[in-house]
């Protein structure tokens, strides 16, 4: 019997509307919300990354936030938060 292979490139068909954001000319002077899903180390990758985005490309300020439990997708209401708060977003995992 043959294994079932999962296709990550998310050409099947969704209910959510998957289109990427444009991309900002520039990152001086925003926000970044940085969002760790819980793993170790993700919070410490993140932080060093919101200072580097700091340091070189002059953010103004990054906000982290986390998601509830690692094996879930992200809440609304923290998507939302993030929307709200954030101009761009950065995702990460740990281990």
């Amino acid at each position: 019997m043959r294994e079932k292979l999962l296709d990550p490139t998310g050409t099947t068909e969704r209910a959510v509307d998957t289109t990427l954001a444009p991309r900002p000319r520039s990152l001086r002077g925003l926000t970044a919300g940085l969002l760790e899903n819980g793993k170790p180390n993700a919070a410490a990758l993140l932080e060093q990354t919101g200072r580097e985005l700091r340091d070189r490309y002059g953010i103004r300020d990054f906000k982290l936030f986390r998601k509830s439990y690692f094996g879930h997708p992200v809440e609304e209401s923290l998507i939302q938060r993030i929307l709200h708060s954030c101009d761009f977003a950065v995702a990460a995992i740990g281990d």
